[in-house]
């Protein structure tokens, strides 16, 4: 490969195709990444070059968000070749294959910035000619990027002469390839492709016969599968988009981009909230999407949904999850180490990936979907509300998963999601339509009604029906679901099923926080008898045990709230519940203090701080790397006296390494006896599992680099894979499967024979630093693992 294109310094491959090829650049003169893409043609056309260098001139004058700007053109050995703004990530092709179909508002919230500069290269008199998947761009942030305006369509169809086509067959539009004829319509069209692409999960015309798909585009209107579930309205849109005919179709790519806002924030009156319940949710829902926040709470909460427990990977992927977040993962590491659970963990908790081994799957992906809930819900105008409604739910949450361990009836975790979401709607409500949460209550006031009638009265749907909808948006099972439906009055049964345990305790431990919402003793201590007579049967513990139940489940309360910083003395049901705590039998014993079990947790120290070395200008908290380090070997010391899964240590050291130094991924590698070679196995950081997958090099000699490192069992740290000392010895799967410029390999070695290796990486050469004593800590994990492997056999 020739080191150099024009002035820019080659440093990988990125990608190619038939007539070009990608690479990762380096521009010498401004010091920054490039991307550059080569174009070899079968034979030297000059007059084409030129056409082409014109387009890209015009192009670059392009200036919009998402567009991936084009640097420079020049021609070297009568290749053409253009250099773009590097834009790490993933194509929107290579992201389908990995997520499948996409939520409709996921989708819409990709493709409407694609509209908008689509819309403003159109007015420039640019059209884009081939836009589909793999020319939309994601970065590291998930914003989406064209690239490829006015030019890919003349590179990979060279030329409009009868009998050819510019373009990709499977996104061009019917007037091309009938009449070649090009406009804002084809663009428009091709967008309609894509949207329809992300709904789906599959390309909207599939096949290997490129005429067949291109007379099925031409001759055939385009459906959506009848397995896909996408609303009227958005279909509505959709089809308009991919109308055969283009008078009939969106006129320019602005149009469908105003449709889709009008799908996002309908123009109806809200005073058809009272046309029914379907309609009425339809509306409402329009309007949660039109909000950032909501979208980006509903994808957090269904990508963690989604992780099935049943998976062996399920622990990394939950952790993976969790570790984008740095202020969820540390809420959450100081969640568990709180008082509450701490006597369970046997010491503190460093790592997600501990976590998970000491207190549960279920329970960590609980506890990371209750802080999401509370950080989304953060309104300045409607606060107050808020948090009393969310220190509400969560006190539900943590009475059910008491009471059901107490009463000995199982299903702790799925009780407590349950009891939880038993008041989503009302949080939704009181969040998105803070007016005519206000309104339900004066309706409850003045007619003396339930919550939910108010509701269904002012809102034309009950909190209920509500908070079952968006929890089956979210991806929550249907036996979770079931359980939000409420009791109905009376006295109870005893519960015979699953689904009716949890729904006897979600509805009791809602209906205790309206027993401790009442404003006087009295009034409590009435509405407890009420209740105790009403769930005598289903529930088996007497008036004491429940509120010694209570008693406890106030002062965990009491700990998430301090975590998170609510401050329950500002809190109406913060007060009422500290009442009904200190009420009646005496308080629960607490290690400072008898005056209330919140004043005691307080006070308590916090076990991460250490782990927090300074907060930056933009406040975000600079990690200890050697505190981080000393905690994760403990963790592992205090696993490995426990009883242990080899893969759990092996996580926890992995996540340790990853928190601590910063590294962009860490991947462990595991040696495959069988096939004589090293595979990748899990790891940590953005792609890090799929990236594994590309890890596999045999353990037989081999110039490079990791043969050096696992055969000598020596620790490698590779500053810049271009350095012209090294840059020989780097193989070519890892620089085409690896964007990173830096990395450190840690061998595992046993008797002289490697039997893992630890991966560690930056993108940028020199990312890379390594104190002495970090080192020293470095090699005390990986001794651990060594430790540990020697012992699991």
């Amino acid at each position: 490969m020739n080191k150099k294109i024009g002035r820019f310094e080659v440093r990988g491959e990125l990608g190619r195709g038939a007539q070009s090829v990608v690479y990762l650049g380096f521009d010498p003169q401004l010091q920054r990444q490039v991307a550059i893409k080569t174009l070899h043609f079968s034979r030297p056309d000059p007059v084409q070059n030129k056409v082409l260098l014109d387009e890209a001139r015009m192009v670059s004058n392009l200036h919009h968000p998402n567009i991936v700007p084009i640097f420079e053109a020049g021609e070297e050995g009568g290749d053409l070749y253009l250099v773009f703004e590097y834009v790490p990530g993933k194509n929107l092709a290579e992201f389908l294959r990995d997520s499948g179909a996409l939520s409709p508002v996921k989708a819409v919230s990709i493709i409407r910035p694609i509209l908008d500069a689509v819309s403003q290269a159109h007015q420039q008199g640019i059209i884009h000619r081939d836009l589909k998947p793999s020319n939309i761009l994601l970065d590291e942030n998930g914003v989406p990027r064209v690239m490829d305006f006015g030019i890919a369509a003349r590179i990979d169809g060279q030329s409009d002469v009868a009998g050819e086509y510019t373009g990709t067959p499977a996104y061009m539009a019917p007037e091309y390839i009938e009449r070649r004829e090009i406009s804002e319509r084809s663009d428009v069209f091709a967008a309609g492709l894509v949207l329809f692409e992300m709904l789906t999960g599959q390309r909207a015309v599939a096949g290997d016969n490129l005429f067949q798909v291109m007379h099925r585009i031409a001759n055939d209107d385009l459906r959506l599968p009848g397995n896909v579930a996408v609303d009227e309205r958005l279909t509505r849109v959709l089809y308009k988009a991919l109308t055969r005919d283009p008078a009939v179709r969106y006129q320019t790519a602005l149009q469908l981009a105003e449709a889709l806002d009008n799908y996002l924030s309908p123009e109806e009156d809200a005073s058809r909230l009272g046309e029914g319940k379907q309609a009425t949710l339809d509306f409402l829902l329009r309007r949660m999407r039109h909000k950032s926040d909501f979208p980006a709470l509903s994808e957090s909460v269904s990508a963690i949904n989604k992780i099935a427990n049943s998976e062996t990977e399920s622990i990394n992927k939950l952790s993976n999850s969790i570790l984008k977040d740095f202020a969820l993962t540390n809420k959450l590491l100081r969640l568990v180490n709180s008082a509450y659970f701490r006597p369970a963990g046997g010491g503190n908790i460093s790592t997600v990936s501990r976590a998970v081994v000491v207190l549960g799957f279920e329970a960590v992906r609980n506890i990371a979907i209750t802080v999401l809930l509370f950080e989304h819900l953060q309104n300045k105008a409607n606060a107050n509300q808020l948090k009393e409604d969310f220190l509400r739910a969560n006190l539900a949450g943590i009475l059910a998963k008491d009471i059901s361990a107490v009463a000995q009836m199982r299903d702790l975790e799925q009780t407590f999601i349950c009891s939880l979401f038993h008041s989503l709607g009302r949080l939704l409500s009181q969040f998105y339509f803070p007016e005519e949460s206000d309104e339900v209550r004066r309706v409850m006031a003045q007619k003396n009604c339930s919550e939910d009638k108010a509701a269904l009265q002012v809102l034309g749907i009950s909190y209920e029906d509500m908070g079952i909808a968006i929890a089956r948006q979210w991806g929550f099972p249907p036996l979770i679901v079931g359980t939000l439906r409420r009791l109905p009055d009376g006295e109870l049964k005893k519960p015979v099923s699953q689904e009716d345990r949890l729904r006897v305790l979600s509805s009791m431990s809602n209906e205790l926080c309206s027993v401790i919402a009442q404003a006087t003793p009295d009034a409590r201590d009435r509405e407890m008898k009420k209740l105790m007579a009403r769930f005598a049967n289903a529930v088996s513990l007497d008036q004491r045990e429940i509120e010694q139940t209570v008693r406890r489940a106030v002062e965990e309360a009491a700990d998430f709230a301090r975590i998170i910083h609510l401050n329950l003395g500002q809190t109406t049901f913060g007060k009422q519940m500290r009442l009904f705590a200190q009420s009646g039998a005496a308080p629960v014993k607490t290690e400072v203090g008898t005056d209330s079990m919140i004043g005691t947790l307080l006070g308590e120290s916090d076990p991460l701080a250490a782990m927090v070395e300074s907060v930056d200008a933009d406040g975000v908290p600079k990690i200890d790397a050697q505190a981080v380090l000393t905690a994760g070997i403990q963790d592992i010391s205090n696993t490995l006296v426990e009883g242990y899964k080899l893969n759990d240590i092996l996580r926890i050291i992995l996540e340790t390494m990853y928190r601590a130094m910063g590294f962009k991924r860490v991947v462990l590698c595991i040696r495959d006896a069988k096939a004589g070679c090293m595979q990748g196995r899990f790891g940590f950081g953005p792609e890090a599992n799929e990236i594994a997958k590309a890890f596999r090099f045999p353990l037989t000699f081999t110039p490079d680099i990791f043969h050096a490192a696992t055969s000598k069992g020596v620790d490698i740290l590779i500053s810049d894979i271009n350095d012209p000392k090294i840059a020989e010895r780097i193989p070519d799967w890892y620089r085409k499967a690896v964007p990173a410029h830096s990395f450190i390999l840690l061998p595992l070695n046993i008797k002289g024979s490697p039997v893992a290796l630890i991966y560690a990486d930056r993108d940028e050469p020199g990312g890379i630093s390594i104190p002495e004593k970090e080192l020293s800590l470095l090699r005390t994990l990986r001794n651990q693992a060594v430790l540990a492997i020697k012992q699991g056999g």
